[in-house]
């Protein structure tokens, strides 16, 4: 537990730290969250706007931390690491963490796959999106979520004026963390402010059925789906996916703790606490397993943390936006 808490308290000042820098978690210089985007020919002005809040593109980056951090976890208690953890973070965390990363060409490759299906999506909707590129913001949703809601505070005013000044009146948001950040905990801190947001299945859940017909050769005839406690108790979200998928033509299957009473995945506390995460994400996979071999997941943090067991398992993980970019 001392170990826990020594780590915890090294990465809040780290994440502090990155965040007053550079505005991302990560402390990166350079954009990495826009790879994905090449060829697509998004505007990168418009009164509606796509805002990945980089959770996608950031999961090879925070699979490498986490493992660096476990990896550290039993050394923290020698004198002077704390120190080193901070410093390197600042002068050599960048260029180690990226080089490590190369290796998860896989989950970098599907984040890419995901977020490009859902713009797929909401152009067959009709719904054309701009894009910020390298000025796309960071919502702050992980210090928030460690209670660090008013250290945040000036950075998620920066987003706002950022926003403001290219005008946008719609957020169109990909995953439920920063939807959540963005529809509620940004007016509690800073008021209303003059701009819609919107999930993309709110979207695409009311959008012309027939858009959507699914590609028996790429797709399996059912999943059972997994949802997020973020979209389901925070948000409110348990009808948009389970409409999509039936437009779709995909049968969908519920497992024993679903909708508002789901159960979590285990990520968020994977970091500091990775006994208790896998013994939680064990539970869940199984109970999701139980009911099909084929699972759906509308979260970076769920897909990331529940496609460790695909292999082991013998389970298949699809994120809502695989599915969309195989359509």
């Amino acid at each position: 537990m001392k170990g826990s808490k020594q780590l915890i308290s090294r990465t809040l000042s780290t994440l502090m730290g990155n965040m007053e820098r550079t505005g991302d978690p990560l402390g990166f210089k350079h954009p990495y969250w826009t790879e994905w985007v090449d060829g697509l020919n998004l505007p990168r002005e418009g009164e509606s706007l796509l805002l990945t809040g980089r959770m996608y593109q950031m999961l090879p980056y925070v699979v490498q931390t986490t493992r660096m951090a476990n990896v550290a976890k039993p050394l923290l208690t020698r004198k002077g690491l704390g120190m080193m953890v901070a410093a390197g973070s600042r002068f050599a965390g960048e260029a180690i963490i990226r080089l490590k990363a190369k290796g998860e060409k896989e989950i970098k490759t599907r984040t890419e796959k995901i977020l490009r299906g859902i713009v797929a999506a909401l152009r067959r909707s009709e719904c054309n999106p701009a894009y910020l590129y390298e000025f796309e913001p960071y919502s702050g949703v992980l210090l928030y979520d460690l209670g660090l809601g008013e250290q945040i505070r000036p950075h998620m005013k920066r987003v706002v004026d950022l926003l403001e000044r290219h005008g946008v009146k719609e957020l169109i948001t990909v995953d439920p963390h920063t939807t959540f950040m963005l529809r509620d905990v940004y007016p509690k801190h800073l008021g209303a402010f003059h701009f819609q947001v919107r999930h993309y299945l709110e979207i695409l859940s009311q959008g012309n059925g027939s858009l959507f017909k699914a590609d028996k050769a790429a797709l399996p005839e059912d999943l059972v789906i997994h949802d997020p406690c973020v979209m389901a108790r925070s948000l409110g979200m348990v009808d948009q996916a389970r409409k999509l998928l039936e437009k779709i033509g995909i049968r969908l299957l519920e497992p024993e703790n679903t909708k508002g009473n789901t159960a979590c995945c285990g990520g968020p506390i994977e970091y500091a606490f990775g006994n208790l995460s896998e013994e939680i994400s064990t539970i869940r996979i199984r109970e999701l397993a139980a009911v099909s071999k084929n699972i759906l997941v509308m979260c970076p943090i769920c897909l990331v943390n529940l496609a460790r067991y695909e292999k082991s398992m013998g389970v298949r993980i699809f994120d809502m936006g695989e599915v969309l970019y195989a359509l």
